[in-house]
């Protein structure tokens, strides 16, 4: 069996299994039952198991359609679920967390005391109206997925996949980085034309949501949504603030060190990619594998290297095809990794061309992959799975660095101070990244005008980009491809997501940091945490991992200054 085939073997769903008939009967049971404070945690477990069978069927579906967004009959069963089913369950859910915060006497444990407090926000915060609203925002998230994923790109003639494209921004050949950038930012302008009404659409949504449940803005609905107990939408600003002082600066130190050796007069955007730093030296761009399964072997030599434990989770997605790493037409050209909670399977998907940005991908969606496995095991209600995710990004990106002495057969020396080098300066290009994605999603949802239009949007993103990417020469180019830099997964997929990766990346490098002096201390503590899942406050869970959950000015300003002493011994 080929890997594609097995892959289509797990993400099978029987016909009756994506039916709301199939589901009810057992809703319905739970709702009928009396339930006393003695009966709540096996009536608890039975609802938890029913709700990861319906979790599990709509994942299978999303990737499923994520794999094929050419294929309207495969996009059409998906949309039928969100459409018909998903409604039913949110209704029946409903119903279910007022009659567990209905019964008497209850007190609940340890392990369901944050979990009782959740559902009893989320229980305040649904609306009936909300739930067809929902229907139609997944209908506009998809349709967002469907356009991306059939993104074409001319390039000399040829047409292509964004990744594909996107592999020549890494040539030491500026005139080929060049051509490719010109070609993407053709392709892009193209696809705004669908993008941006889209937007529009979203955001109407997005406003009604809100105004739906009472709340005066769409960030106020996604913080309780999100469950955002822990930090407040001022700290994010102090972080936009910190990284603008402390980050921006040496990010363009870093570039203008770059430019210099390669004796560029200025850094012009296809100079710059914040995954993948032009070296300094013009070597051409390291292809540690060739092919998925090279990319595999590479991932499991590593994971063997580090932790038995750990490369016996990785042997196991391959074997039961929960790896699909190629590129192809008709795939979202997206990476990430998602969960099917009754077999306690993590699936990845991703869009691989062989380059060494490809390995820290894998090592990243992977190392949700553990996260999934770890709290599975450990935790038995599915809603105590994963962890908020302020800390979600932690087991990916400390993963990232865990694996850093575990590549000797990949790279050799030379190549190992790279790859090295590319992780750390990455760190540095991405926290403006963050920041930037971040200072615009709050300006959108509650600084923007009611009206305002994609004009509004642009100008917006502009004034931003120049803060946070002030070292890129613009002169002479169409700066609404600048301009239209929000045409962003996150922006349309999944709002407010973002600073997350940034809260997370300073907590990798912390983790990492501890592991250079006690690395099996690390690694102990970077399992212990992901076992916790989502039964303890953020902080707590930071704690577990060895790391603070803090992002002001004085703790950003000292792990700069950790990696800039790292980049010294590279």
């Amino acid at each position: 069996m080929s890997n594609l085939e097995a892959v289509e073997q797990t993400l099978a769903v029987p016909a009756a299994h994506s039916q709301w008939a199939y589901f009810e009967p057992r809703y319905t049971a739970l709702l009928d039952r009396e339930l006393s404070a003695a009966e709540v945690p096996a009536w608890l477990q039975e609802w938890s198991d029913l709700a990861a069978e319906l979790e599990g069927t709509s994942n299978r579906l999303s990737v499923h359609a994520d794999l094929h967004t050419d294929d309207a009959a495969i996009q059409k069963r998906f949309e039928g679920f969100m459409a018909e089913v998903v409604p039913q369950a949110k209704r029946a859910d409903q119903k279910l967390k007022e009659k567990w915060l209905a019964v008497p006497d209850y007190q609940p444990g340890p392990d369901t005391e944050l979990l009782y407090r959740r559902v009893k926000d989320a229980a305040d915060l649904f609306r009936e109206e909300n739930v067809e609203l929902g229907v139609r925002h997944s209908e506009l998230t998809n349709r967002h997925s469907s356009l991306t994923g059939n993104q074409k790109v001319t390039l000399g003639g040829e047409e292509r996949t964004v990744p594909q494209v996107r592999q020549q921004l890494d040539s030491p050949e500026r005139s080929v980085r060049e051509a490719a950038w010109h070609a993407l930012a053709d392709s892009n302008l193209e696809l705004a034309q669908e993008l941006n009404p889209l937007m529009q659409d979203l955001l109407t949504v997005r406003r009604q949501l809100a105004a739906n449940a009472d709340l005066p803005d769409f960030r106020a609905f996604r913080w309780r949504e999100l469950d955002r107990v822990d930090y407040t939408p001022e700290q994010c600003a102090d972080f936009h603030r910190a990284v603008a002082e402390r980050v921006v600066p040496f990010a363009a130190e870093n570039m203008q060190a770059i430019a210099d050796e390669l004796g560029l007069e200025s850094i012009r955007p296809w100079d710059y990619s914040r995954t993948s730093l032009l070296d300094p030296q013009g070597r051409p761009p390291m292809q540690p594998f060739s092919g998925s399964a090279e990319l595999e072997d590479l991932a499991q030599r590593a994971f063997k290297g580090l932790d038995q434990g750990l490369a016996d989770r990785f042997q196991q997605m391959r074997r039961e095809g929960l790896l699909d790493l190629e590129s192809r037409a008709g795939k979202m050209p997206h990476a990430y990794c998602n969960y099917f909670p009754v077999t306690n399977q993590p699936f990845v998907l991703m869009n691989v061309v062989g380059t060494a940005n490809d390995v820290q991908v894998l090592f990243h969606e992977v190392g949700h992959a553990f996260h999934g496995f770890f709290s599975g095991d450990a935790q038995p209600l599915s809603w105590n799975r994963w962890s908020p995710i302020e800390f979600v990004e932690i087991p990916s990106m400390a993963m990232e660095f865990l694996t850093l002495d575990h590549l000797s057969h990949a790279f050799n020396d030379e190549e190992m101070a790279r790859y090295l080098r590319k992780q750390l300066l990455g760190v540095v290009a991405f926290l403006p990244w963050a920041a930037q994605m971040d200072a615009f999603q709050h300006w959108l949802y509650v600084d923007a005008p009611q009206d305002a239009t994609t004009e509004d949007l642009n100008a917006k993103w502009l004034e931003l980009d120049r803060t946070y990417s002030p070292f890129i020469n613009w002169e002479g180019l169409d700066e609404t491809v600048r301009a239209q830099g929000w045409h962003y997964y996150h922006i349309f997929q999944t709002p407010f997501y973002y600073i997350e990766y940034a809260m997370c990346y300073l907590a990798a490098v912390s983790i990492w940091r501890s592991a250079q002096s006690d690395p099996a201390g690390a690694l102990e503590r970077y399992k212990a945490a992901m076992r916790l899942g989502s039964t303890r406050p953020v902080p707590e869970l930071y704690a577990a991992a060895g790391a603070e959950f803090r992002f002001d000015g004085e703790y950003i300003g000292g792990l700069m200054d950790f990696l800039r002493e790292q980049l010294k011994e590279a």
